[in-house]
């Protein structure tokens, strides 16, 4: 493999130093007879740089954004390790509040870092940084699933009374407001169901039509199995 590289880089030269056609046809008939190349291969090989010429191109200007990437580490792991695209619009904003906080210390220089640095520039750099893996715990080990009464149901339960309960938001795709809900009952055994509108998400209201509902929907299912 040496003796190849060595015999391309002077074809190069020889190649490169070349002053009519004609000689640089006859230097690639050589190289295609010597080395087994075809021809656009050849032509490939021989215009390629050198490694000395691609170790002399690599990058001689310092990096920039040294003085924010410790403060943009500490943002990274407040927000919980985000990707470059969902830190990007918030890293300032989020600096400046750890900084009131106390958390971080920004400097004139810091801040105007991270106001200038690019979405792509912090993807390439928030790559080489390691990401901790999520541990993860069993639910009956948990602190607050031991704390939560929780009784489960078989699968193939056969006895009715078991049952499902969904709350249902009519809020035409926003959120904010007050709005009208769908308390859905349903026994998971016989299919019957019963739904009940409530106007808001106040607990009392929720716990008086779930407490109604069930116990109507029980009763059903024990009384009319086949409903």
């Amino acid at each position: 493999m040496q003796s190849r590289r060595e015999y391309l880089s002077t074809m190069r030269t020889r190649y490169r130093q070349a002053r009519s056609r004609s000689e640089k046809s006859q230097i690639l008939d050589e190289l295609q007879e010597t080395l087994g190349y075809a021809r656009k291969y050849a032509i490939a090989a021989i215009n390629a740089k050198s490694e000395q010429a691609r170790r002399r191109q690599s990058r001689t200007r310092p990096l920039r954004y040294q003085a924010a990437m410790p403060v943009i580490q500490m943002v990274w792991e407040a927000l919980d390790y985000p990707c470059a695209e969902r830190l990007y619009p918030v890293l300032v904003r989020t600096a400046e509040q750890l900084a009131r906080h106390g958390e971080i210390r920004l400097t004139p220089e810091v801040l105007d870092e991270l106001r200038h640095i690019s979405r792509a520039t912090l993807a390439r750099r928030m790559a080489k940084w390691d990401r901790p893996k999520a541990k993860h715990v069993q639910a009956d080990k948990r602190p607050v699933a031991r704390e939560i009464p929780v009784e489960r149901c078989d699968w193939d339960e056969a006895r009715p009374g078991a049952l499902e309960i969904d709350l249902v938001e009519h809020n035409g795709g926003s959120s904010t407001g007050h709005y009208a809900y769908t308390l859905s009952v349903v026994d998971i055994v016989t299919g019957y169901s019963r739904r009940l509108a409530v106007l808001g998400r106040g607990q009392g209201r929720h716990c008086k039509g779930t407490g109604a509902h069930s116990d109507g929907v029980a009763l059903c299912s024990l009384g009319n199995p086949q409903r």
